[in-house]
């Protein structure tokens, strides 16, 4: 009983607090587009491999020009 209890103020604790915690998933669906994009790049021979080449490339380029 008391889990169903809680959903009667579910929507007063949304409005009061915003999403619950790992219930976004505006982030996480955002980051598609890129790998979408990114296997559209590749010869589909090894997608797996050219687009972790790919994301490890530009985490170094990054990684690099923020001074690390």
């Amino acid at each position: 009983q008391p889990k169903t209890h809680f959903l009667h103020h579910i929507v007063d604790d949304i409005i009061r607090f915003g999403p619950a915690v790992h219930f976004e998933t505006e982030h996480g669906e955002q980051y598609n587009k890129f790998i979408r994009e990114a296997i559209l790049r590749t010869n589909r021979h090894f997608s797996a491999r050219d687009i972790t080449f790919r994301f490890a490339r530009q985490f170094v380029i990054r990684h690099l020009i923020n001074g690390g």
